[in-house]
């Protein structure tokens, strides 16, 4: 973890120092990193409950297309595999719809698990499109809604389709803070180890605070029966982040 946190670091520094891009210039670049004590995805941990470092770079154009990378250490726990970092690869496009409060955001991700063996039935690989809408209303709390599509026809290496579709409110409240709701529902159509698939809701209740070029958040996390046990489901996590 250590290493990797030097690495995101390191990285970031270098992309910042490197890149001078005029402000009236369609081109933007980011970077951002993260630390935090449970790595949640879509309701399940994928460190064991343990803490996380993550981080990512993105290049942004007027136009609205984006591609970028995203890492994050992980521990699965399953004993079947050596790999302790996801790393990710997307691109698509995203705008807003002129002044009517209305987004959208299309695209595709690629999932790379370091060290997965296929031979020994651990290559999580795999690749998903999305999409999603989002409307912002222009009052005090501006609240905005998301709705949200994933598919995959190889979800997770697993040779088989997924679905994912989540729902999400978030509200500005004053000082700077922020509140946020979502809720998913995943839904595979079989895996290696359950051939009839698996279908399960997870939901998140979540307080973040912007504080300079830092972030601070608080979300618990939970889901329905299907999910699995307590250990992977539910937790209180507490991440902060910063992004330039």
């Amino acid at each position: 973890m250590k290493k990797i946190m030097t690495y995101l670091f390191a990285c970031s520094a270098m992309l910042i120092s490197n890149l001078a891009i005029a402000e009236d210039s369609p081109h933007e670049f980011s970077a951002n990193v993260a630390y935090t004590t449970n790595y949640m995805y879509r309701g399940q941990t994928q460190s064991s409950e343990s803490p996380a470092i993550q981080g990512g770079f993105d290049y942004a154009h007027s136009s609205g297309f984006y591609a970028g990378t995203w890492a994050s250490s992980l521990e699965f726990g399953g004993g079947d595999d050596d790999t302790n970092i996801e790393i990710d690869y997307y691109a698509g496009f995203g705008s807003d719809l002129g002044s009517t409060g209305i987004s959208y955001d299309l695209g595709a991700l690629y999932y790379h698990y370091p060290n997965t063996d296929a031979d020994a039935g651990a290559d999580f690989n795999f690749l998903e499109f999305y999409g999603s809408l989002g409307y912002a209303f222009d009052t005090t709390l501006q609240p905005t809604f998301g709705v949200g599509l994933a598919y995959s026809n190889d979800y997770f290496g697993e040779d088989d389709d997924s679905l994912y579709v989540t729902g999400s409110l978030d509200l500005s409240l004053p000082y700077d803070f922020g509140l946020s709701f979502i809720v998913g529902n995943l839904d595979v159509d079989g895996d290696k180890t359950s051939p009839g698939g698996f279908d399960f809701t997870h939901y998140a209740v979540g307080v973040n605070k912007a504080w300079g070029i830092f972030g601070f958040d608080v979300t618990y996390y939970d889901a329905d029966s299907d999910c699995g046990s307590d250990d992977l489901c539910e937790s209180l996590v507490f991440t902060v982040s910063s992004s330039v």
